[in-house]
C-alpha cells in the first residue's frame, strides 16, 4: 500500500495534477473572454482547434437521411463547403448553393420541406459583404430549419453578437481577426439547441468522477459537451487574450478597421483598371478588387515582391484581397494602392 501511496502523491503525479488544473483555469478563462466579446455565456461556448472543426461539429451534429437537403452559398470557404459535400456523397443529402448577394427572400425560397440545415458565413471571405444572418436566422427557425455559421471572418472584424443573430451554432476561430494563436477557435450553441455532440470524451462529461463503464453518466447540457479531450494550456491563455484585447478595443477598434478599409477603397476604386468587388461603403476589413488584364494570382505575386501581402481568391471569383486591420497605417494603404497602380 505505501508503494501505492507514493505513486499518488510523488512528483510525477503533482505535476499532472497542476498540468490539469492550469488546463482548466486557461479553457474556463477562455470561454467566459468568448462570451464576453460575443455577448453570450461562458456555458454556451466550446472550445475548438478553427473555424472548420467548429463546422465540421455542428455538421455532425445531425443525424442525416437520404433526401434531406442544406442551403448554402457557392462563395463559402471550403472549411465549410467541404463538409457539406461529404454529406451528399456519405448520405445522399442535396446541396443547394445559392449565387450571390445573398438575402432572406433567397434563402427562404430555397427551402422546402426537406430543408435540416442553412449553412452561410456572417461575412464572405470573397467580398467583405455582410450576410443578413439576423432575417435569415429568424425565417430558418420560423421553419424548424437550423442555422451553422462560419464566423472566421467576422468574430473581430465586425460587432458580433451571437445571442442577437439567431444562430444555432456560430464557429469562429482565434488566429484571424483576432490576432490569437493558430489551432484555437469556438463554437456558440444556442442555449436551448439541443442537438447532440458528435465529438464526445472525458471532458464532456459533466462530472467526469461519476464516469460509469456502463453509461450511466451525464454530459454537460451545454456548448461544453462538444469539447472531448486536452487542449493546450497555452493555445487557450494566447486565445484568452487576444478575445480580452478584442473586447477592449471596443466598437472604436471597429470604426477605426472600417476607415482605414474605407482609405483603401478609395484608392482602389480610382485607378482606372482596377475593379473594387467589395461592397461600399466598407463595413469589414475586407477589401477585393481586380486588375483588368492580370490573373489575380499574378496581381498577388507582384505584389508581393514589393512586400505586400494579399490573398488571391481562386475560381470562380480571381479577385484579390486585402485584409485591413489596426496595425496597418494609413501611408501602407496609400504604398499599397499606389503598388496597384504601378501594375
Amino acid at each position: 500500500m505505501r508503494e501505492a501511496d507514493d505513486l499518488c502523491s510523488g512528483p510525477a503525479y503533482l505535476e499532472g495534477v497542476a498540468f490539469f488544473m492550469r488546463q482548466a483555469e486557461a479553457a474556463s478563462r477562455a470561454r467566459e473572454a468568448a462570451a464576453r466579446l460575443l455577448g453570450a455565456e461562458p456555458d454556451d461556448v466550446a472550445l475548438t482547434q478553427n473555424t472548420t472543426h467548429g463546422i465540421n461539429l455542428g455538421v455532425g451534429s445531425i443525424s442525416w437521411e437520404r433526401g434531406d437537403e442544406v442551403v448554402s452559398v457557392t462563395t463559402e470557404h471550403p472549411g465549410c463547403l467541404a463538409p457539406l459535400h461529404a454529406l451528399r456523397s456519405r448520405f445522399g443529402v442535396e446541396l443547394k448553393l445559392l449565387e450571390p448577394p445573398v438575402t432572406a427572400e433567397k434563402v427562404s425560397g430555397a427551402m422546402t420541406a426537406k430543408t435540416r440545415l442553412v449553412a452561410l458565413s456572417h461575412v464572405d471571405w470573397t467580398t467583405g459583404e455582410v450576410l443578413p444572418l439576423e432575417e435569415i436566422c429568424t425565417l430558418s427557425r420560423e421553419r424548424g430549419v437550423l442555422t451553422l455559421v462560419d464566423g472566421a471572418q467576422s468574430v473581430g472584424n465586425i460587432p458580433v453578437n451571437t445571442p442577437e443573430t439567431g444562430a444555432d451554432m456560430y464557429a469562429f476561430t482565434g488566429h484571424k481577426w483576432l490576432l490569437g494563436p493558430e489551432g484555437m477557435g469556438g463554437l456558440y450553441v444556442r442555449p436551448d439547441c439541443r442537438v447532440p455532440s458528435p465529438n464526445l470524451g472525458y471532458l464532456s462529461l459533466a462530472d467526469p468522477k461519476s464516469f460509469d463503464a456502463d453509461g450511466d453518466y451525464e454530459l454537460h447540457p451545454g456548448a461544453r459537451r462538444f469539447e472531448a479531450s486536452t487542449t493546450s494550456p497555452a493555445l487557450a491563455a494566447g486565445f484568452a487574450a487576444s478575445l480580452e484585447a478584442a473586447r477592449e478595443r471596443g466598437e472604436a477598434g471597429f470604426e477605426e478597421m472600417r476607415r482605414r478599409a474605407s482609405l483603401l477603397v478609395d484608392r482602389l476604386s480610382s485607378l482606372p483598371r482596377v475593379t473594387l468587388r467589395t461592397p461600399r461603403p466598407a463595413r469589414t476589413g475586407l477589401v477585393s478588387f481586380e486588375v483588368e488584364g492580370i490573373p489575380a494570382q499574378q496581381v498577388a505575386e507582384r505584389l508581393l515582391e514589393q512586400k505586400f501581402v494579399l490573398r488571391f481568391i481562386p475560381e470562380p471569383n480571381h479577385y484579390v484581397r486585402a485584409s485591413v486591420h489596426l496595425f496597418n497605417p494609413d501611408g501602407e494603404l496609400e504604398a499599397l494602392a499606389g503598388a496597384v497602380a504601378e501594375l
